[in-house]
């Protein structure tokens, strides 16, 4: 499943919408409320990781995101 993460309109990158992300998180088997924690980070930050780079695959920054939770 190598499908694109990132959905393209009119040349930018769109965010992902909170029922995308519970989705996500939840076959990862981890708790809505961190899915939302998740989302409204990244969306006060406007989608861009703290050295202000624009997060252009917003899986791969769930998949860091429940790394350190681990760890």
């Amino acid at each position: 499943m190598n499908e694109p993460q990132t959905i393209y309109s009119f040349g930018r990158v769109v965010p992902p919408k909170l029922e995308q992300i519970i989705s996500f998180f939840n076959e990862q088997a981890v708790p809505i409320a961190e899915a939302e924690e998740f989302f409204f980070y990244y969306q006060s930050m406007r989608w861009h990781n703290e050295n202000g780079i624009p997060i252009h695959n917003w899986k791969e920054a769930a998949k860091d995101w429940l790394y350190n939770l681990e760890n």
